[in-house]
């Protein structure tokens, strides 16, 4: 039976109605193709950026922002750099390479960035093997500004796509190009299991939280400051449990470019952790918001909140904490972060907060306001370092009460760290800019204590997984016969995952960790959702043609459906390869080994000789489950043989609602428990009382809601229906 560690019964994904394409990083949509070469002029002009030759002291001490990039300050435009090109059809494509020798990795600000619709940016390295994009006119912010996730190598290409009939001409200008000196991005560094350089007696969350339940751990966020520095910040509920994009940090961590005003060159990456206490496998970097404006800043204090332009989508699963203004919190204290850009970490004490001053002269003007902050004496997990800048402290309850200034705190002498007093700073003084009353309640009602805040509430989206925390992935054959979950001297195509335990499920897409990979490939694989009883037996799903070299070997990689795919009962998840090209690229997905933890899953199959077998039965007992998770809402368990009653059918009149606010539901005289109207960040905007009876049709008001497109989520006891709705003022 598949790990399920709580009981779920999940909210809706809506954005499949609006999107069929990945939304991912900072709202980019991943399903551009880049124009080849083939196509374009190879002579592409080339912008070299001479870090080597410039004497750069790079000094860190704790109260600063971890900088691991050297900004230059730079003016391309397609007007005066690189070269367009225009294909068959009228469509204008420019190209411009930048090219910093002995970079780890590069990331851009632009200080113009208006496109029309229909336009696209993409970026990416010179073999293509890391990709971001396409940024489309949805990136468009009032101030002009985007800034850029790194991409790694020494060497990027800035690609924009321009249709030939388009409402005006696009506007771009790179104001900056940061060149990594850290390695902090680069996907996996020499040092045996870490992919930043955090140091050895840090406790990855996953291995510290292996049954998943720590809610906070997802409101802790990794932050890229102007793409050269880096802190930690709180996704940080409000009064109105609203889901308001608020993030807490540290005041030091947003230097003269980001405030008072604008924030747009922050981003925060979601999620950026390692599966299940993996040793091996990298999280993904792709769910990221980017871009909002300083709401709070309080430089003596040392604090700052940041109002972020966009709110991270359901399928982020984000969590916004809750906090106290308890002047005497209770221990045990638990500090969440990303210490030296690394994986998220976390760090706990047991001893009583010391109420003290954290007045360094170093660290002016940050900090200097005398009996302002909570010292942790010492740390019984973990400790604290350069990234770890602006991480929250929660107390016993997973409230927050303070965010980390800095101290003393190392591996070896795990001591003496500051954080900012949360309660001192909620409304320090009359500054507006050092109010966080005014933001955080609004309505000043005067609340001393909020919980966090899920904005599915019970019906978050649950990773399905059989694999267990600490499990040791594995991908050869002892016998030497190839991979025994990939290319093998049997040729073995099929390969599939089994999960049991549910009555059904909707499955959104799937994370698949490769442990081999060959970049560049243009081999495809196939990913297939079979249902069954023992076996595959049913295709529900068949999503064709991935090219092995967009899959990253020892990272996770996220598969995302076009339309989610509803499941019931026992079904598998799998991938079909080929043989057909020569030479055979290299692929396999990793796979559990017996003996690595107390398991009792077998669930990994191969289709050998056209016959579905237990892969430990072909190859030995050496192997149990293939390393495929699953992305799943509507989770439903129970007695796997028994299917859900069918979908009810709903009508709703008038859909579009133009020029009017009500709309009538028709059930067809069903029985229904109760309905809830989702926005498209897949919010709760309206909750019914619960009916119980009969009713048809019923009138729903949309009068205070804003134009837009809804879904309605009809619950009738034994089965749910859902209808987009959209209102539109004519």
């Amino acid at each position: 039976m598949f790990k399920n560690n709580r009981t779920y019964r999940l909210l809706f994904l809506i954005s499949f109605f609006i999107f069929h394409f990945v939304v991912n990083a900072q709202l980019s949509k991943k399903a551009f193709s880049l124009h080849s070469e083939a196509e374009l002029s190879k002579d592409i002009e080339v912008k070299t950026l001479n870090y080597n030759s410039l004497k750069i002291e790079k000094e860190y001490h704790k109260g600063t922002a971890l900088q691991f990039a050297h900004q230059f300050n730079v003016s391309f435009t397609p007007e005066n750099s690189g070269n367009w090109f225009t294909l068959n059809d009228g469509t204008r494509v420019w190209k411009l390479r930048i090219s910093s020798p002995g970079a780890y990795s590069i990331n851009l600000i632009f200080d113009r960035y208006v496109l029309p619709e229909g336009a696209s940016l993409m970026i990416y390295n010179s073999d293509e093997s890391d990709v971001i994009g396409a940024f489309t006119s949805l990136n468009n912010k009032a101030s002009g500004i985007l800034a850029t996730s790194p991409v790694s190598g020494d060497e990027i290409i800035v690609e924009y796509t321009e249709p030939k009939n388009v409402e005006f001409k696009g506007e771009l200008l790179i104001g900056a190009v940061n060149h990594d000196y850290l390695g902090v991005f680069k996907y996996l560094n020499t040092k045996s299991g870490i992919f930043g350089d955090a140091g050895d007696c840090e406790e990855d969350i996953s291995c510290y939280d292996t049954d998943n339940t720590l809610n906070i751990r997802r409101a802790v966020v990794k932050l890229l400051i102007n793409g050269s520095e880096l802190c930690t910040g709180t996704l940080i509920n409000n009064v109105n449990n609203d889901g308001t994009p608020y993030v807490i940090t540290a005041a030091h961590c947003l230097d003269s470019n980001t405030h008072p005003g604008t924030s747009d060159v922050v981003i925060a990456y979601l999620n950026y952790e390692v599966p299940y206490c993996s040793e091996i496998i990298e999280g993904i970097k792709t769910q990221t918001i980017s871009g909002g404006s300083t709401r709070v800043y309080a430089e003596e204090l040392d604090i700052a909140l940041i109002q972020m332009l966009e709110e991270p989508t359901s399928d982020y699963r984000p969590y916004f904490a809750g906090w106290t203004l308890e002047t005497s919190p209770s221990k045990p204290f638990k500090c969440i972060h990303h210490p030296q850009g690394d994986v998220k970490k976390i760090s706990t004490s047991v001893t009583d907060l010391v109420a003290t001053s954290f007045v360094e002269p170093a660290n002016d003007p940050y900090a200097q306001q005398s009996e302002f902050h909570w010292k942790v004496s010492e740390w019984n997990l973990g400790t604290t370092e350069g990234g770890s800048s602006g991480s929250p402290l929660f107390d016993t309850n997973n409230k927050l009460v303070g965010t980390l200034s800095g101290g003393e705190g190392t591996c070896t002498w795990p001591k003496n760290d500051y954080f900012t007093r949360f309660y001192k700073a909620w409304d320090f003084n009359s500054l507006d800019t050092c109010h966080f009353s005014k933001w955080l309640d609004p309505d000043n009602t005067g609340v001393q204590s909020i919980d966090g805040y899920d904005p599915s509430g019970d019906n978050s989206y649950v990773r399905l997984s059989n694999i267990e925390a600490g499990e040791l992935p594995n991908k050869d054959n002892s016998e030497g016969l190839g991979y025994i979950s990939g290319h093998d001297e049997y040729e073995i195509t099929l390969f599939a995952e089994k999960f049991s335990g549910l009555k059904s499920a909707r499955l959104h897409g799937i994370y698949l960790m490769a442990g081999e990979s060959q970049w560049g490939s243009d081999q495809q694989i196939n990913i297939n959702i079979w249902e069954g009883s023992s076996n595959p037996e049913t295709i529900v799903l068949r999503k064709e043609g991935i090219n092995i070299g967009d899959i990253r070997e020892n990272k996770e990689t996220y598969i995302e459906f076009t339309e989610p795919v509803t499941v019931t009962g026992t079904f598998f998840i799998g991938y079909e390869i080929d043989y057909s090209t020569t030479p055979i690229d290299s692929f396999a997905v990793y796979h559990s080994l017996d003996g690595s933890v107390d398991k009792v899953n077998n669930t990994m199959l191969v289709n050998y000789n056209n016959s579905w077998k237990l892969a430990t039965d072909v190859f030995g007992g050496e192997m149990k489950s293939l390393w495929i998770d699953a992305l799943a809402d509507m989770v439903v368990e129970g007695d796997t043989q028994v299917t859900t009653t069918s979908t009810k059918e709903i009508e709703v009149y008038p859909n579009p609602l133009i020029n009017t606010s009500i709309a009538e539901l028709d059930v067809n005289n069903s029985y229904v428990d109760h309905y809830c109207i989702y926005n498209t960040n897949g919010k709760i905007v309206e909750k019914s009382i619960l009916m119980r009876k009969y009713l048809t049709p019923i009138n729903i008001d949309f009068s205070d809601l804003p134009d837009g497109v809804y879904i309605i989520d009809v619950d009738f006891g034994d089965a749910h229906s859902y209808k987009k709705i959209v209102k539109a003022s004519q």
